[in-house]
């Protein structure tokens, strides 16, 4: 009877064991969904940085925290929303420097959002611009990318939701053959001795990109991005890029300049013309100059006296002569 009833105490004590164990157990479990639950939300948008300029990448419906920065304390902030809105921000976090709303997106809230940070009670403002843009799971980081004639530049693309690996990345360029593109091409193997995969980047972390070698003409225009995720679907978006240095020449860029051309041989024509009639006109009425006179001097050198001739006439009654004579002189 004794070793009955120790063995039923034991038992209640190992199924009362087993049950702490499988409540700790629970207790642990639902601590780590939680946990990867609220990660998964805070990583589900994505943040870039260049120029001193942030952009937001963030899917429709998900709710995340707008927010921005400061290295010393602020007396106030605020945020202006793409369709001109505003809301100011009261948090004991703005002692720290830290400013930041909730914001649940949607189509609308896309656009550029302007913070506007209090440093100090009077003076100038510290402000930070940080575009939001509503996207599906794949969207391209910049929308306009610009690159130096015959430089390097970089286009990509990435997976809004976390860092989700991808299946494959491809491109299409305005004026070339598709291709698509990975890590293992490097700058040594450039596709068409141009195109390779950056090397900070990876599929593996969600990244479609490509860096292009020497940008030229045929490069500008709008580019497609496409990649796939493990749904087996292909999500895409567009890049434009422009080439700066690069000038086209259209007819409607040369237009104005041929204008300017003719305008000026134009106005050079008509001076010219009128030059030559005022030129033409002058010389027709220019006063009659007075001519030069100069007094008629005899030349040195021997005279010559010219005597007339001299004519005699005898009458024929006279005895000494019947005929005519004529006497000349010299």
């Amino acid at each position: 009877m004794i070793d009955t009833f120790v063995y039923y105490i034991t038992a209640v004590a190992h199924r009362t064991s087993a049950n702490k164990m499988c409540n700790i157990n629970l207790f642990f479990a639902f601590l780590i969904i939680i946990t990867v639950e609220n990660t998964l939300r805070v990583q589900g948008f994505r943040r870039f940085y260049k120029h001193g300029k942030e952009t937001v990448l963030a899917l429709e419906g998900e709710k995340f925290d707008m927010e921005c920065k400061a290295d010393v304390g602020l007396t106030y902030c605020g945020f202006h929303h793409p369709s001109g809105k505003r809301y100011s921000v009261a948090s004991a976090t703005l002692k720290g420097g830290y400013c930041a709303i909730s914001v649940t997106t949607t189509k609308l809230d896309s656009g550029l959002w302007i913070c506007h940070l209090g440093t100090h009670p009077t003076g100038l403002e510290k402000v930070h611009p940080i575009e939001l843009r509503v996207v599906d799971q794949v969207a391209a980081v910049w929308k306009n990318v610009t690159i130096v004639h015959n430089s390097i530049g970089t286009i990509s693309c990435a997976t809004t939701k976390g860092m989700v690996p991808l299946t494959y990345c491809r491109f299409e360029p305005p004026n070339g053959p598709p291709f698509s593109i990975n890590s293992d091409v490097t700058k040594e193997n450039a596709i068409l001795g141009r195109y390779y995969f950056p090397k900070n980047m990876s599929l593996d972390r969600g990244d479609c990109a490509v860096t292009i070698i020497h940008a030229k003409d045929e490069d500008m225009g709008l580019w497609t991005c496409g990649a796939s995720l493990d749904d087996g679907k292909e999500y895409v978006d567009t890049v434009y890029v422009d080439i700066e240095g690069f000038y086209k020449m259209t007819t409607a860029s040369v237009a104005p300049y041929l204008f300017g051309v003719f305008g000026i041989l134009l106005a050079v024509v008509i001076v010219g013309v009128l030059a030559w009639r005022r030129q033409w006109c002058l010389g027709s009425v220019r006063p009659n100059e007075e001519a030069e006179v100069h007094e008629l001097q005899a030349l040195p050198g021997p005279s010559r006296v010219r005597s007339l001739p001299r004519l005699t006439v005898e009458s024929p009654t006279e005895p000494s002569s019947s005929s005519l004579v004529s006497h000349y002189s010299e």
